[in-house]
């Protein structure tokens, strides 16, 4: 690492080329490009109006913006003040308004960047929660990028040391007590290098990412490792892949980008809307790598993937199945550059921590097939240990820790954590179970309170404590699962409640408790199920495991049908009255968020919608009524009434 530079302005100094640039993919026939030199001036120029604000070397910057341009300048204007980074996902439920409001009072000495709009969101949450104090503290300490006309004048630059923090990434959940893991310049470069040697990414490489920039994977996998190589980059922002998913693979073929990423959900979203006829010219020789993780990876999409994209020049030996976390800043384990997907079919039962694991030949009823996820990369090291943190044999189960100067020194703010969850000689335990197969890392499960829905982190325990706010749920009378969906290869997010009446009766909670977590926390639940006890330990604990047990095994599955059927017959009852602009809302809303009976009065983030499925519903809208809506419009006409109304004054 001799050459390699020290620190994250280094790389950036370092990158004098003007060819070498980002391009920031707004639509199909709409671009920015913006080069490393240019980049620099910008953030120098951003850097001027924080320090006038007073923001200086050591306090923190909370980064809200949605617009990806602007989200970079105000990351690398950090960088150069040494001021320390805190993104924040903008989202559209009032549980990222919250996150933003107990992030911010959990900082020294916090700022904000952000536009108009959002702020003004923000003060809309306080004044309805009690919080106006805090927002005065925000508002006066907000830097608004909308408001910003010139970046001339550039600001005072800071002497930036390895061992300073870069910047802080704050857990995926939006409820609860957000942990933030703390990351140097070290940590980072450190882990960039094992990135940038492992892949031999070099200057015939460019990158094309979808991933958002809150997300280790997004700001440090797709913007930071292409810039430290100082190669071409292309940014496109998640909400437009989540409505145009096949955009996606046609701007890697007009661009020749050779690195992709995406986690299940992504291959997913990408294949249901993928008509091979629609792409005649769509030229995938290109890809060389795409990184598959951020969730558990199943096979049988990275195959289902594969063999749809093959026709079109993708090779069999692209998809790179790695595992990492933000722990780690990114990256913990790679395969070997050209191994074909590789996986074993192991006996469910024998996933055993302390065990060995067993094999057989091909996959039955009562087996599970796992991915190989390859080996430690540069500057890392992985040990699977015992519960007495004794070094485990290969094929045998235990708990991963890594090791390495990539790896965090701990979460901000949290001593008891991080003395309980990293030892004194640097072990820092992943939470994840797994094992050693054929010299490769294999996980094969999560500690039971870390739920994953779409590539993001949640804890079990704070999704139910927003579940306990719906009337008739009572403290500790609730679990949240996730449970792996084996046909849609994501994980199914299940919430059981404790119930003993009749299922006519507790219908209305089904229905609750999906308005509950999607307007705090943005999530879509797959399944609300009655339980008539919730098994916990002798110290009270729940056992998430022994309902996730039984609910694999079928237990639950006439429960689920008579609620289903109960679902549609209420469905059919609603009838959709109003003008015909109503009546194709009301159409889109019903097609789009299942199981819920929505009239025309009822608030759209009430009823159950997820920025994804919000995504899906405007997407739909838009089919219909071409460039008639903008996602921003549902805020200012949030009903179906509203937004009817103003669908009409427009056509």
């Amino acid at each position: 690492m001799s050459e390699f530079p020290k620190t994250l302005v280094e790389a950036l100094d370092n990158n004098l080329d003007a060819n070498k640039k980002i391009t920031y993919i707004l639509g199909h026939d709409s671009e920015r490009e913006v080069s490393y030199p240019d980049l620099k001036k910008r953030a120098l120029g951003l850097l001027k109006h924080l320090q006038n604000k007073g923001a200086s070397a050591g306090n923190e910057l909370i980064i809200n913006l949605g617009d990806n341009e602007q989200f970079i300048d105000a990351f690398w204007a950090c960088q150069y003040g040494a001021i320390v980074a805190v993104p924040l996902a903008i989202g559209t439920s009032d549980g990222h308004r919250r996150k933003v409001f107990n992030v911010f009072q959990k900082l020294t000495t916090p700022y904000l960047a952000t536009t108009t709009k959002a702020l003004q969101r923000l003060k809309l949450y306080a004044d309805e929660h009690g919080e106006e104090s805090v927002y005065e503290r925000m508002r006066e300490r907000a830097i608004l990028l909308d408001r910003i006309e010139s970046f001339d004048e550039l600001g005072q630059r800071a002497d930036v040391k390895a061992q300073q923090t870069a910047f802080i990434q704050f857990s995926s959940g939006s409820t609860g007590d957000p942990k933030g893991v703390v990351l140097t310049h070290h940590n980072l470069v450190t882990n960039l290098y094992g990135i940038i040697t492992s892949s031999r990414f070099d200057a015939r490489d460019s990158f094309l990412g979808w991933m958002p920039l809150t997300h280790d994977l997004g700001i440090i996998g797709f913007h930071l490792t292409p810039l430290f190589v100082n190669i071409d980059q292309f940014i496109m922002p998640t909400d437009l892949f989540v409505r145009r998913p096949t955009l996606w693979l046609e701007k890697t073929s007009e661009h020749k980008a050779t690195i992709l990423c995406s986690p299940n959900f992504g291959y997913k979203h990408v294949l249901k809307r993928f008509k091979p006829e629609n792409h005649s010219s769509l030229d995938l020789s290109c890809v060389r790598l795409i990184f598959n993780g951020a969730e558990p990876i199943s096979a049988d999409l990275c195959r289902e993937f594969n063999a749809i994209m093959k026709p079109f020049g993708l090779s069999d030996n692209a998809m790179f199945t790695v595992y990492g976390l933000a722990e780690a800043c990114l990256g913990v384990s790679f395969p070997k550059l050209g191994q074909a997907l590789s996986t074993l079919h192991v006996l469910r039962r024998s996933l055993i921590e302390g065990q060995p694991i067993t094999i057989i030949d091909q996959a039955t009823d009562q087996s599970i097939e796992l991915v190989r996820l390859g080996q430690a990369i540069t500057g890392t090291e992985i040990s699977i240990v015992d519960q007495y943190c004794k070094p485990v044999n290969e094929n045998i189960v235990g708990r991963v820790l890594i090791k390495g100067d990539n790896v965090t020194q701990g979460y901000y703010q949290e001593a008891a954590l991080n003395k309980r969850l990293i030892s004194a000689d640097g072990w820092l335990d992943t939470g994840d179970q797994g094992l050693i197969n054929e010299e490769q890392l294999i996980i094969t499960g999560r500690t039971k309170d870390l739920v994953i829905v779409n590539g993001q982190n949640y804890y079990a325990p704070d999704l139910e404590a927003v579940c306990e706010n719906v009337n008739g749920i009572e403290l500790g009378k609730v679990a949240v699962c996730g449970i792996a969906n084996s046909q849609n290869a994501i994980d199914d997010l299940v919430v059981f409640v404790l119930y003993r009446g009749n299922l006519e009766g507790f219908y209305q909670t089904t229905i609750d408790v999906r308005r509950q977590l999607a307007e705090k926390s943005g999530l879509d639940v797959d399944y609300v199920i009655p339980i008539k006890t919730v098994p916990k330990t002798t110290s009270g604990k729940v056992q998430r495991f022994a309902l996730t047990e039984q609910f694999i095994n079928g237990d639950f599955d006439e429960v689920v049908a008579a609620l289903t059927e109960l679902s549609e017959t209420r469905s059919s009852n609603n009838v959709a009255a109003g003008t015909p602009i109503e009546r194709v809302l009301l159409e889109i809303c019903h097609g789009v968020v299942a199981d819920q009976k929505i009239q025309l009065q009822d608030n759209i983030f009430d009823v159950g919608t997820s920025s994804l499925k919000l995504a899906q519903i405007h997407e739909k809208i838009d089919e219909t009524f071409p460039d008639v809506v903008e996602l921003t419009d549902f805020f200012d006409y949030p009903t179906i009434e509203e937004l009817a109304e103003f669908i009409a004054r427009k056509v």
